[in-house]
């Protein structure tokens, strides 16, 4: 393949990345509830990232621990996110305090999260987990889960993070309305 035949290719395949971003930002302007949200962008973010599981855990202050307010797939499945994980020890609770990407591989090669060893069994291997933050706050984490060691050697950060900036004002937004609302 000759430079401008590969560089055609990249462009390509940015251009689809970003025209999937716009499908994405049209999905969440369409939907006033994160239930029905993920639910939607579960199988629509399939062209971005190969994930089995899609889930927003948010830090719960009470508790000091990441609580899971939603998990989403777009194929039916058995396996059951863990309902909360501590802070310390965790993939979310560590991309939470940091407020930085996490991506892990291979689960069986991973020992930084010792918690994350409780879902070995599971049909997780990979993980990829971003922080949600406002200006004004850290809100929590959405995290990917995928059944295929290795599927996230080629992910694409910065789609990702522009991806969690959008969902992180739409949590934002439907969470205030929510408590207001009360």
């Amino acid at each position: 393949m000759n430079t401008t035949t590969g560089q055609a290719a990249v462009a390509d395949e940015q251009t689809k990345k970003y025209l999937t971003l716009l499908e994405l930002s049209k999905a969440i302007a369409s939907h006033r509830e994160l239930p029905q949200l993920f639910h939607d962008l579960a199988c629509r973010l399939q062209s971005l990232f190969d994930f089995s599981h899609l889930g927003v855990l948010l830090y719960d202050e009470r508790q000091n621990v990441m609580r899971l307010h939603l998990v989403e797939t777009c194929e039916p499945t058995e396996w059951q996110a863990p309902k909360e994980v501590p802070i310390e020890g965790s993939i979310a609770g560590w991309a939470w305090q940091n407020q930085e990407p996490v991506v892990i591989r291979d689960l069986h090669l991973e020992d930084r999260f010792p918690v994350a060893k409780t879902v070995i069994n599971h049909p997780v291997k990979a993980v990829c987990s971003l922080p949600l933050t406002t200006a004004h706050q850290r809100l929590g984490v959405m995290t990917f889960w995928s059944e295929y060691a290795g599927v996230y050697y080629r992910i694409d950060l910065d789609i990702a993070k522009l991806f969690s900036l959008q969902i992180t004002m739409v949590v934002y937004v439907l969470l205030h309305q929510t408590y207001l609302s009360r």
